[in-house]
């Protein structure tokens, strides 16, 4: 799965929020980091959908060291902002954003992740 290097800010009396040096124009905004990491995978599955749809071709995701050799980048780091590493989710049941987020719910409701609670409905499904 491919994974792209975000940049996770937070300037006085703003929002939380996050930026991919690879993909101008994608960003994340939330009041939490916490909230900001989720909506920035979302994001990123929606600007890589619609790039691709618009039929432009995708550069793959530079490296950590690649990034390091980008102004902007260093400039984020130097001034304390974090790298961090964000993945779009994965649906390959063809499931629709509401119903996605219904099982994350349902999941956390149980102290699980998406797969965890997956595996679980799937091998008492086949177990019963």
């Amino acid at each position: 799965m491919t994974a792209y290097i975000g940049i996770l800010e937070k300037e006085p009396d703003t929002l939380w929020g996050l930026w991919f040096p690879d993909l101008p124009g994608c960003i994340a905004a939330a009041e939490t980091a916490d909230e900001t990491v989720t909506q920035a995978g979302e994001a990123l599955a929606q600007w890589l959908a619609i790039a691709r749809g618009d039929g432009e071709t995708v550069s793959p995701p530079r490296t950590i060291e690649a990034l390091r050799n980008d102004a902007d980048f260093a400039e984020a780091l130097a001034t304390g902002h974090v790298a961090i590493v964000i993945r779009p989710p994965v649906d390959e049941l063809g499931l629709d954003d509401g119903q996605l987020r219904a099982v994350d719910e349902a999941a956390e409701r149980r102290g699980l992740s998406r797969r965890g609670l997956l595996r679980e409905l799937v091998l008492n499904q086949i177990a019963g």
